[in-house]
């Protein structure tokens, strides 16, 4: 299959993302070009809902209940709307300006091209899988997810041996696989595409919009700037692979647009009170369910605004000398400490055991600073242009002291990466635990906090520039020299100069960089950890020689385990990390004895293991204790399994 032919897939995914949450828009009343930016976060959260919900009235998780499931909610919501519009009326809507609207679709389509092209080279052909330890649950989940129709993160998590796990990501790529028919690698790489060139760069514009304003020069920013950080969306189909939190980072800028238009801190339309606070709740279970850790990140990132919007309203009080202002006093304070102690709880308990991760700090702490301000982190080139901006809008923000919450915002993003990359101390446990004290995922959060001051420094430029030109042109008038206007198509065509020098500044060296180290983790070659050529040709053509019902037993590190990703056959050990009870021990460990051991016999009966796949010793993960049962051809030539 070629990237051409891959172009009506990774529409359809799009699609997939899009449209459901289109008619809840609508649903809500939700117009303009907010409706399509907010409708990636809608539809997650539909499916987070839905995957949950259709299970337990026994529904199969397909795009059909999919669409009758969104339909159904859509209609209660607009049910709900209709009631809270009767005593909480939206203001009237102000349409956006047409050249925002034409300046914004055609913004997103560059810079989702842009994100596509990046992705697609890194992936290097639509079938290649990452080689990297967590793909082996990923491609097998959406596997698991597909063949029980059932997508919920309590289904996951029994596929694991776990409670849960979060599924989001799984549904969305099993709904991709089943309605069209293509193998789960191609899935999984046509989802992704769709996250990183559709959902990121609606989301972004959302936010940057609710931040800066109703500006085409700030939605052109964005748009350059959205496919130049080096953080995401690449970093998390590079490490790892984290694919669940590829989703919930892309989701997370529309989240807190949302948060911050509820606040009220945010510019542009908002609708009543109710409904802003009811679209923000709307958006938790997109962003939980998609990975929780990027639900903390949405409780962070949104408390500086809470903290200075609540420091504002005490000092409306001031001087406290009637009783109404002591009681309003009382009342934030009391809503401050419950909230603070809500989010200390929520803080511990979302968080892996103490032995679940060992991530150290990676690199020193001097160095995680100034990779913090150069817009790149984890070793990553410099983007000169975003840190440039960026730092002009921190600085304009701090000298005119208005939005001065969104400092708050970098500061945080800024002290749980340092604390996560540079530095081990103490606190880093509290702080970092959430994301595994892993730099690479907080690193991937950077871009959400920086896209805002960099749009505001960038726009505070722009605005410089022209008023120093125009500043010029008054001058030279005064001193008589004749000015001439300059016509609107060399006006036109002077913009289109300046916008694709800062698409090629930002995109060479920096972005060329990150797309290459990417594309190593895709790479299949002899000395591959997860598969090798041969071992993929070998699973493709699984079906020819495994019969439907048969278990398979193998090393799961060595790429074995993917034999139930790529045929649908099974495997007696779908994830590296999990087995499933002491008799897919026995096998593992015993399985080339079981003349010797009559114990692995009565085993390999109960899990119907019929075939063995042997891959060899060479794995993503290194040697393995417990797998000794599995290797040397050998061993098994004289061994009647079943």
């Amino acid at each position: 299959m070629t990237w051409l032919e891959t172009v009506p897939l990774v529409l359809f995914a799009g699609a997939v993302f899009v449209v459901p949450g289109l008619v809840f828009s609508f649903a809500v009343r939700v117009r303009g070009l907010s409706a399509l930016m907010l409708a990636p976060l809608f539809s997650v959260a539909l499916a987070s809902v839905l995957s949950l919900v259709l299970p337990i009235i026994h529904i199969r998780w397909t795009l059909l209940s999919y669409g009758v499931g969104v339909v159904a909610i859509s209609a209660l919501a607009f049910g709900i709307k209709r009631a809270l519009e009767r005593k909480w009326p939206d203001p009237v809507r102000k349409p956006q300006r047409r050249s925002l609207v034409i300046v914004g679709v055609a913004g997103l389509l560059v810079s989702g091209l842009l994100i596509a092209v990046q992705m697609g080279t890194a992936f290097i052909t639509p079938e290649n899988i990452s080689q990297t330890f967590d793909n082996v649950f990923h491609l097998n989940a959406v596997r698991w997810a597909m063949e029980s129709g059932n997508a919920s993160p309590l289904n996951l998590g029994a596929f694991t041996g776990i409670s849960a796990y979060p599924s989001a990501w799984h549904a969305m790529t099993s709904i991709v696989a089943l309605a069209t028919g293509v193998s789960v690698p191609v899935a999984v790489n046509v989802t992704n595409i769709a996250i990183g060139a559709i959902v990121w760069p609606l989301g972004c514009l959302f936010l940057v919009q609710r931040l800066v304003g109703q500006r085409v020069v700030a939605t052109v920013l964005a748009m350059i700037f959205v496919p130049a950080f080096s953080g995401f969306p690449l970093m998390m189909i590079d490490w790892g692979v984290l694919y669940p939190n590829l989703l919930s980072i892309a989701l997370l800028p529309a989240a807190m647009g949302l948060a911050f238009s509820a606040l009220g801190v945010a510019k542009g339309y908002r609708p009543s009170s109710p409904m802003a606070w009811l679209l923000v709740l709307v958006s938790v279970p997109a962003v939980a369910v998609a990975h929780p850790s990027t639900l903390m990140a949405l409780l962070v990132f949104v408390l500086p605004a809470v903290v200075f919007l609540a420091y504002g309203r005490v000092a409306s009080l001031l001087p406290i000398d009637t009783q109404e202002k002591r009681r309003n006093l009382w009342t934030i304070i009391g809503i401050a400490v419950i909230s603070l102690v809500v989010l200390a709880v929520i803080w511990r308990k979302f968080r892996p055991p103490a032995g679940a991760a060992g991530w150290g700090a990676v690199e020193s702490p001097a160095q995680a600073i100034g990779e913090l301000f150069l817009g790149a982190g984890l070793g990553r080139p410099a983007a000169a242009v975003i840190a440039i901006c960026m730092l002009v809008g921190l600085i304009r923000l701090c000298v005119t002291r208005k939005q001065l919450w969104l400092v708050g915002t970098f500061i945080v993003a800024g002290i749980l990466f340092f604390y996560a990359a540079g530095l081990d101390f103490s606190p880093r446990w509290f702080l970092t635990g959430v994301w595994y004290y892993d730099s690479y995922r907080l690193a991937a959060l950077l871009p959400v906090a920086m896209i805002g001051p960099a749009v505001i420094g960038g726009t505070y430029l722009w605005d410089a520039a022209h008023r120093q030109m125009y500043a010029n042109r008054r001058k030279k008038a005064a001193e008589g020299v004749s000015v001439v206007a300059m016509k609107p198509k060399r006006r036109f065509a002077s913009y289109t100069v300046g916008i694709l020098v800062l698409v090629l500044a930002t995109q060479y060296g920096v972005m060329t960089w990150t797309v290459e180290r990417a594309h190593w983790a895709y790479a299949s070659t002899p000395t591959s950890g997860l598969l090798t050529p041969d071992e993929t040709a070998v699973l493709n053509r699984l079906t020819e020689h495994v019969e439907p019902g048969a278990v398979i037993a193998g090393l799961p590190s060595s790429g074995a385990a993917l034999a139930y990703a790529f045929s649908g056959r099974e495997v007696i050990q779908p994830h590296i990390l999990t087995t499933h009870g002491e008799d897919v021990d026995i096998v593992n460990a015993g399985l080339k004895s079981a003349s010797e051991f009559p114990w692995v016999c009565d085993a390999v009966r109960k899990l119907n293991v019929k075939y063995v796949l042997d891959f060899g010793t060479q794995t993503v993960t290194g040697t393995m204790p417990g797998y000794g049962g599995l290797f040397g051809p050998r061993a098994f030539e004289d061994l009647a399994i079943g």
